[in-house]
């Protein structure tokens, strides 16, 4: 006999879709790992998937918002699945590392799934642990719903779990999902000497979405050392 609260695995086929892998306790709560299918409806803070002729409304971020295809296209959710009394929801990401980070608020005490939420609208994953890591309260309270108190109680309970990271390699990990000059730029950079983490922190600093490999390098040479990239 299976231990209380183990989960087994159960993948289920729709004639016309599929919703991934569905973890199932021995309580009776579901757990959605991912959904796939057609996106039909988006408003500000969710979308409605078309799967197997339903219509699934899913719960959103604006970091997610941003990077979902047209509509009518295939799409790709993560689920977290909240159950309360009166409501079941779904909340979905376009990647595992945001779902990770609302998890991870989600269990911090007095953050709801919608202040969370509010937190992925207002930051990217790597903006929100860099305000963790550099002490930074009064950026993290700028999220709707999330004082100041709040925010040193996020610090307070996270910063032991960030603190090797690196704010310069967090920035750069951004922009090079933005621009791929910037990890070009970074290369060019190390080749000079420097460390990944001071060429990553150096590009940050110049980096806009016009620049060139060049500007990027002149720019991020002249932040370091004014007398340099001269």
């Amino acid at each position: 006999m299976a231990p209380k609260g183990a989960f087994f695995v159960v993948v289920i086929f729709f004639c016309f879709g599929t919703i991934g892998k569905v973890y199932l306790n021995f309580e009776g709560g579901l757990m959605y790992e991912y959904m796939i299918g057609s996106l039909e409806e988006q408003a500000m803070d969710y979308v409605v998937i078309d799967l197997n002729r339903m219509g699934y409304k899913v719960k959103v971020s604006t970091n997610t918002l941003n990077e979902l295809p047209n509509l009518h296209s295939e799409v790709k959710l993560h689920l977290h699945q909240v159950i309360k009394e009166d409501e079941v929801s779904l909340y979905g990401f376009v990647t595992t590392d945001e779902r990770e980070i609302f998890r991870t608020m989600i269990g911090i005490s007095g953050i709801g799934p919608k202040a969370a939420m509010g937190l992925l609208s207002q930051f990217s994953r790597n903006e929100l642990i860099g305000h963790i890591v550099n002490d930074d309260p009064k950026s993290i309270a700028k999220a709707p719903g999330i004082g100041i108190k709040t925010a040193s109680r996020i610090i307070l309970e996270l910063k032991d779990r960030y603190k090797d990271v690196s704010v310069g390699d967090l920035k750069v990990v951004e922009l090079r999902g933005k621009d791929d000059n910037v990890s070009q730029a970074v290369n060019g950079l190390v080749g000079l000497g420097y460390s990944i983490s001071e060429a990553s922190e150096m590009v940050s600093r110049a980096f806009t979405p016009e620049s060139s490999i060049e500007a990027l390098i002149t720019g991020a040479l002249r932040s370091a050392n004014p007398l340099k990239g001269r």
